[in-house]
């Protein structure tokens, strides 16, 4: 398979931009423009609801290309079950072909319970919404030094195919997926 000459970061706010992009950038080392971030609400709306209402148009545009292109979907899971927001997507996609490169970055409520964990915080509670958005909510944003590291040693550890201890469930599952786009970037 040829390396993606496009990467589709359809997410919904700053935090997961931010997270994805260093997470690509220092395991893959991608061209600087490949990157493409479609614009979320930033403040004005819902993230959630844009992720939802712009996947079937994405998933449009990266098979309409002739040209590898990679499409990873960020959402928050929030009350639902991450595997029935994953069921729910491929239902309005059609399903996923097996060789397309679509891959779906899950958090349970939001990706600062993967910077609490990864920061080596023990036992995350991924059903607390509250806690570790507090502690990591403006670091996530801003993509502070230590937010870009937390990525950069995530991204090193998934490149290298080395076993989390003890993750949150939802970041395990995501690792599991990561493998589904894989070989594009490499």
């Amino acid at each position: 398979m040829s390396k993606a000459s496009q990467i589709i970061v359809l997410c919904e706010d700053r935090a997961h931009e931010v997270f994805v992009k260093r997470f690509l950038k220092t395991g893959w080392k991608p061209k600087p423009r490949s990157i493409r971030v479609p614009p979320y609400p930033n403040g004005d709306g819902s993230g959630k609801k844009y992720v939802q209402d712009n996947v079937a148009a994405q998933v449009r545009v990266c098979r309409s290309r002739q040209a590898s292109t990679v499409l990873i979907i960020v959402i928050d899971a929030d009350e639902k079950r991450v595997a029935s927001i994953r069921d729910s997507f491929d239902k309005e996609m059609n399903g996923r072909g097996e060789k397309e490169q679509i891959a779906y970055i899950i958090p349970k409520w939001h990706i600062q319970t993967w910077l609490a964990y990864l920061d080596g915080e023990e036992g995350v509670d991924e059903t607390d919404k509250a806690k570790y958005k507090n502690a990591y909510g403006t670091k996530s944003r801003r993509g502070t030094r230590a937010v870009h590291q937390l990525a950069d040693d995530f991204a090193k550890t998934c490149r290298n195919h080395d076993a989390l201890q003890s993750p949150p469930e939802s970041l395990a599952m995501a690792c599991t997926k990561f493998e589904r786009i894989r070989p594009a970037l490499s």
